[in-house]
């Protein structure tokens, strides 16, 4: 292949469903990489302009690739980096949701193209810093990258606000300390009586004893014996319950699920089926509100989501979606990046998108946090989390300040313990 251009390629680097990357030389003979955009994706404009909005992105984002020259009015849009920015590309398309593999030898292997899918992209924050300059006219673009599946779509638009009522404006306190033990609850007679013979100080003033009979002395001998005998007795039975050897139920040495959370597990398990069965394991004693969108009252299924549960947890919304193909679940996951990549600056702390592997399942998957302004100019923060071993995902969602006060951290702990 070999477009347009000032450069002649030598050999291909990698490839993705919608693009390539070439080793190749220019004019002078001087080295470079080349990141091209081809076959139908080149004739979709949707496609040119997330492709002009991710180069120009990653030239202005801290940590990211300066490209040589570009040109996005060319059949096939391109752009050309210094040979020592060997991960522009992957980053590029992989920004755009595709998946990208390098190669060895010239000869990639494309992936599978992505299913097409029927939503409109969406246009998000105009990037505002100098873009570098470009071997030919460049065609203007107002929004950042908008990462999609063939043709490029996201599909379920900006994350939506949790259907009424909103979580935030109601925020029960999750239970979250562990049971008691049934050994720590007071119980009457748990303590031992009162023993009157340790008392400090007397009680009564000393008086000259009368005389006594035998048979007297022989009587309060016998009632003494059988007063210390039955103490003893009370003590010795005290002891034992204490130690559990008494008649009755003895203390759990394993800490069971207290009411309210078996409760909630009961009632949360039977909504989450398949792929969405795993991601909510870990939630299901811990969240509440649960509704799948396929119930009287139930949240509104987004287009691109084949079922739809929303639950919340304190001022959380959780919101499961399950997708018909893994193309419409990496679109998804590809608009979340988008706005990974312009919400620096609502959400100060936002981390750059990344694979992770799941705190408590040990799975391997895709993490990406993000930020957006909502319906009424407040900023929300989420989080997003699908596993690579189904097509379902998890992304939960609150307001920025109100929320958690802008701390990231606590929401990466919280996603840690439940993933």
């Amino acid at each position: 292949m070999q477009p347009e251009g000032p450069y002649r390629f030598t050999e291909a680097v990698g490839a993705c469903q919608v693009g390539r990357a070439w080793s190749a030389v220019d004019g002078q003979g001087r080295p470079a990489l080349v990141v091209v955009l081809d076959g139908a994706a080149a004739a979709d404009q949707r496609w040119r302009e997330a492709f002009a909005n991710v180069v120009n992105t990653l030239a202005q984002t801290a940590g990211g690739h300066r490209y040589l020259a570009a040109d996005f009015s060319a059949a096939h849009p391109w752009a050309a980096y210094p040979p020592a920015e060997i991960g522009a590309p992957q980053r590029l398309f992989q920004t755009l949701g595709m998946d990208y593999r390098p190669v060895a030898g010239g000869s990639p292997t494309l992936p599978p193209p992505p299913q097409p899918i029927s939503a409109q992209p969406i246009s998000a924050q105009p990037i505002s810093a100098q873009p570098q300059p470009v071997a030919a006219a460049m065609q203007p673009t107002s929004a950042p990258p908008q990462p999609v599946s063939v043709p490029p779509q996201p599909t379920s638009g900006p994350p939506q606000p949790p259907w009424v009522p909103q979580p935030w404006a109601v925020t029960p306190q999750p239970v979250s300390g562990a049971p008691l033990s049934p050994a720590a609850e007071p119980t009457p007679g748990s303590s031992p009586p009162y023993d009157t013979f340790s008392a400090p100080g007397r009680r009564i003033a000393p008086v000259e004893p009368p005389r006594r009979s035998r048979t007297g002395l022989w009587i309060a001998m016998v009632v003494l014996t059988a007063v210390v005998a039955g103490g003893a007795g009370v003590f010795a039975g005290l002891t034992l319950d204490d130690d559990g050897a008494a008649p009755g139920p003895a203390p759990s040495a394993s800490p069971t699920v207290a009411p309210f959370e078996a409760n909630q597990f009961s009632l949360n398990k039977p909504k989450f089926e398949g792929d969405l069965a795993p991601l909510a394991e870990p939630w299901l004693a811990r969240m509440g509100g649960c509704a799948a969108d396929t119930e009287a009252g139930g949240p509104k299924r987004p287009a691109d989501e084949k079922r739809h549960v929303f639950c919340r947890y304190g001022g959380l919304s959780l919101h499961f979606g399950l997708y018909e193909a893994r193309s419409t679940k990496d679109a998804a996951r590809a608009y979340r990046q988008q706005l990974n990549l312009a919400g620096g600056s609502l959400a100060p702390g936002l981390r750059e998108a990344t694979r992770a592997t799941g705190g408590v399942s040990g799975a391997a998957g895709s993490y990406v946090e993000y930020a957006f302004k909502g319906d009424d100019g407040r900023t929300i923060c989420g989080v997003w989390w699908d596993r690579d071993d189904g097509l379902g995902a998890l992304y939960l969602e609150t307001l920025c300040e109100a929320g958690v006060g802008g701390n990231w951290d606590a929401l990466r702990d919280l996603w840690r313990r439940t993933s």
